[in-house]
């Protein structure tokens, strides 16, 4: 699990900010953080790119045109 391995490291997950993203992968298997899986989303910002769960910046390119 996340949490045993961030507890390892002295790190707290924030689950209100953190987020799950699927990019091309037939794994589906939820991450768990605190007793409770994370939200699964499409698409994010980051660093002022949009990245999507088509495991690129698709989105961030097709809005700057």
């Amino acid at each position: 699990m996340v949490s045993d391995n961030t507890a390892k490291l002295a790190l707290t997950i924030n689950r209100g900010k953190s987020k799950m993203i699927n990019t091309n992968a037939s794994n589906n298997t939820p991450i768990i953080a605190q007793g409770k899986a994370l939200e699964k989303v499409d698409s994010f910002t980051y660093l002022g790119s949009i990245l999507d769960n088509q495991g690129g910046t698709h989105a961030d390119v097709r809005s700057a045109s």
